[in-house]
């Protein structure tokens, strides 16, 4: 079950549009007393739309400010519109707006505020008073116009201000980790899956082998697979009852995204490689919320998200659930090539009919907040459950498969505590237990055509070569997270963060050659893993500089026994005990500009399935090394930049992995492993950059990625390639954006959005470029995918109402994933949410 943000929310008096009187209201009674709210410091004068006041209209408008900890406006969004043009002139005013920041503790911080601007007639018959250019006055200045009486005056109005999760997302930008936050609230009203989301990020590569609920893998900065570890709120995000992978957890369960490059907070207690990606959940909110979204569309897929909380006040008994359900026939159309009638083989063009995907998954969360001996306690259950057919092999070659599949089913419970034991000292700790059970047939006695056709029976059974497979794995593990934070004063805090895992696996294959055989799956094979980090920071010059130091201890013990000819088992252990660390540095140049600097001697562990096979079409491997690599980065940034031509937004950031032991995926249809490269090296440069025109109206975003990876080694199984990149990885791509943003077209509260992305791959290798001539070589060519649509939003009566259609691949152009599998092409779909 989702986890969420603790939010501090509390009521506050209205601050007038314009600026307030040099002395500062006093902040409500129901503030707790740590807790200061932004107050307006600038002189910024609204302007009265000439065609509204030519008409003599009146209006109020509400707006939702974001302001970050230095007390500028990063955001403007209308929450309740007056029409365009009042909109507009109070929206693009607002950019401009300037705050003594909110406060807690003593300490700046993000805040999020709802302003209600009153545009007010001045009656004919009064004079029209001329506001003071040395002092701001605490109401906007009157314009004149004709009106038969003086309106009433506008009614004070009640604001509220929330410190929370959402402003979070600029903190960390701009914070001295090497993260990037990636806000889904576009995306949960999109047809897209949590893959694409991903994959339109710069750095980020994502290939899959078909279309929903297939293989997913994923890279970032050149690292691959589990190199990037995945989480939900901080907890792997396998043992979090997803076992189907990341890209099909419904983006509509999560609020933001966190992709951390190369260098991994300590808290996460973490041995990735190459950094991680958190997935959050949006924070509780008092009283009833809910909401439900349905897709429809190509290939017969449909998408159901239903979740739900319930909190009757900021502390006491709280409880939420979320349910998700997910089918699909993927029946897109491939081009490949089968026999004619004469037996010779011809190009054709046929639909997919054994790819189906079918998903339902699950969970509860019940817990305390703002208790006597804790802050928050919870329990949560969670259950899903996935069955996959399997088309053809991981290259797409050779004939098809007509009946081999596989799936999953995963159960767990997290216990999570909380609690703040001094003023300067806090605790939370997380226990939990997940158990995986994961099916493999491929028991067919008959070969197909790509036209779903039995042509034969087999000689023997199974699809995939080899003997016939019916196979269960079964895996538990036992997993903790414990950290502590102690400020050791307003501007230093030490972090220790501690994360045992314990996984065991054993199986049971069905379908032995003879019944006097070994089952290789019946071993139990075991993993311990122990992370623990130890972190400083340290904030200082009024926040211009930011330091983080950390170091890292890995413990590592692998239990194995390996099947022998004889009949006997070969015991493969394992165990290791290596050290890391880094450091992370955030300077801000000026106020707009800031440089980021980080660093990390990083260790991965090999996984489960690298060492023991995924039972489906990667073999294990028990002489795997852990790899080691030494992570910097280096960017440069601006904060949001805002001019009278719109808001400005850039980041630069280069890359450096020098790997050890890299660990790889090779092979070649049926016979698939994870191998280690003894040296690699990977380089990059990516960038973005984006802008807003003046009122937000429109949206321009960009990126590009440019990255070299190299073997570095003439050591072991590819020490004949070194020098040459490593295969079957892009080294050029990037990703481009537009959306509109229309207001009130139909009524007050709504909001038009037609949008349109790109993406651009160039041409890479499938294997190493050293190898064949240019003509034999196997290439992946260079692709550019279009996706165009339009949504619409509306609030009613507390309701936020969705629908978005879109069109996905405008072009119908030939795509592929990384290994050569070809992907969908032109696809409609049509999504609809409701929120309450």
């Amino acid at each position: 079950m989702f986890s969420a943000f603790t939010s501090l929310a509390l009521l506050l008096s209205a601050a007038p549009a314009e600026p307030a009187p040099a002395a500062a209201p006093a902040p409500s009674e129901t503030a707790p007393s740590q807790v200061q709210p932004p107050s307006r410091i600038d002189s910024v004068t609204v302007p009265y739309p000439e065609v509204e006041l030519a008409a003599g209209r009146q209006a109020d408008v509400v707006l939702r400010l974001t302001i970050d900890e230095h007390g500028v406006v990063t955001e403007s969004e209308v929450v309740r519109s007056a029409g365009a043009a009042f909109d507009e002139a109070i929206r693009t005013a607002s950019l401009a707006f300037r705050f003594e920041p909110a406060r807690v503790g003593g300490a700046a911080v993000a805040c999020q505020i709802e302003l209600v601007h009153s545009f007010r007639l001045e009656p004919a018959t009064a004079p029209v008073p001329s506001a003071p250019e040395a002092a701001p006055t605490a109401e906007p200045p009157p314009a004149q116009a004709e009106a038969p009486a003086a309106p009433p005056p506008p009614e004070e109005k009640t604001m509220e201000t929330t410190v929370s999760g959402r402003s979070e997302a600029e903190r960390m930008r701009q914070s001295a980790e090497a993260v990037r936050v990636v806000s889904t609230t576009r995306a949960q009203a999109r047809s897209v899956d949590m893959g694409q989301v991903l994959a339109a990020q710069e750095g980020v590569e994502v290939r899959r082998s078909g279309g929903l609920g297939s293989t997913i893998r994923f890279s970032l900065n050149g690292l691959t697979d589990d190199q990037i570890r995945f989480f939900l709120d901080g907890v792997p995000l396998e043992l979090s009852g997803y076992p189907f992978g990341f890209a099909n957890v419904p983006v509509n369960l999560v609020d933001s995204i966190q992709i951390y490059r190369g260098v991994v907070p300590s808290r996460f207690g973490a041995d990735a490689l190459g950094g991680a990606v958190n997935l959050t959940s949006a924070p509780l909110q008092d009283g009833a919320h809910g909401a439900v979204s349905l897709q429809g569309g190509a290939f017969g897929t449909y998408r159901l998200t239903l979740g739900g909380s319930y909190r009757p006040a900021a502390g006491g008994i709280y409880t939420r659930a979320h349910l998700f359900a997910d089918t699909t026939r993927n029946d897109y159309r491939v081009n490949v090539e089968a026999s004619d009638d004469s037996g010779q083989l011809r190009p054709v063009t046929v639909s997919r009919f054994h790819d189906g995907y079918q998903a339902l998954g699950g969970g509860l969360e019940a817990g305390f907040e703002q208790v006597g001996w804790a802050d928050r306690v919870a329990l949560r259950v969670f259950g899903s459950g996935y069955d996959k057919d399997l088309q053809h092999n991981l290259v797409m070659s050779g004939g098809p498969f007509g009946e081999a599949r596989y799936g999953a089913t995963a159960l767990g419970t997290q216990l999570l505590y909380e609690k703040a034991l001094t003023g300067a000292v806090r605790v939370d700790a997380l226990a939990g237990y997940a158990w995986q059970a994961s099916d493999f047939q491929d028991t067919s006695q008959w070969v197909y055509d790509w036209f779903g056709n039995r042509l034969r029976e087999r000689t023997q059974p199974g699809e995939l070569g080899g003997d016939a497979t019916d196979q269960t794995l079964w895996q538990q593990s036992f997993y903790g997270r414990a950290n502590a934070s102690w400020a050791l004063s307003p501007s230093q805090t030490l972090r220790l963060a501690f994360a045992p895992t314990l996984t065991r696996r054993t199986g049971e294959q069905r379908r032995l050659a003879s019944p006097i055989d070994q089952d290789p799956l019946s071993a139990d094979r075991d993993l311990l893993t122990a992370v623990t980090g130890l972190e400083y920071q340290l904030n200082a010059f009024n926040d211009a500089l930011e330091l983080i130091v950390f170091a890292k201890d890995y413990l590592y013990a692998a239990r194995a026994q390996q099947p022998q000819p004889t009949g006997e088992w070969l015991s493969k252990d394992r165990d290791l005990h290596q050290l890391g660390g880094g450091a992370a540095l955030r300077l801000r140049v000026s106020e707009p500009l800031y440089v980021k600097v980080s660093y990390e001697r990083a260790t991965r562990l090999p996984r489960m399935d690298e060492l023991f096979g995924n039972g489906v079409l990667i073999r294990e491997n028990l002489d795997l090394a852990p790899e080691r690599s030494h992570n910097v980065n280096a960017g440069l940034a601006t904060a949001p930049l805002r001019t009278r031509l719109g808001v400005f937004r850039g980041e630069l950031n280069g890359f450096a992995r020098l790997a050890r032991d890299l660990i790889m995926l090779a092979g070649r249809d049926r016979d698939w492993t994870f191998q280690n490269v003894y040296g690699a090296r990977a380089l990059g440069l990516e960038g973005a950059t984006g802008w807003s025109a003046p009122g937000g109206w429109l949206h321009l975003d960009a990126n590009a990625t440019v990255q070299d990876l190299r073997n570095v080694s003439s050591q072991g199984t590819f020490g004949a390639f070194e020098g040459q990149r490593l295969p079957n990885r892009p080294w050029f791509f990037l990703n481009a954006t537009a959306r509109l943003s229309l207001r009130g077209v139909a009524t007050a509260e709504d909001e038009l959005s037609p949008f349109w992305t790109a993406r651009y791959v160039h041409g890479f290798y499938r294997y190493w470029g050293g190898l064949g001539s240019a003509e034999t070589k196997q290439t992946i060519d260079s692709q550019f995918a279009q996706a165009a649509g339009v949504g619409y939003k509306v609030r009613l009566n507390g309701f936020s109402l969705g629908l978005t259609t879109e069109l996905d691949n405008l072009t119908d152009a030939r795509l592929f994933d990384f290994f050569g599998v070809q992907r969908p092409g032109r696809s409609g779909w049509l999504k609809a949410t409701v929120e309450y």
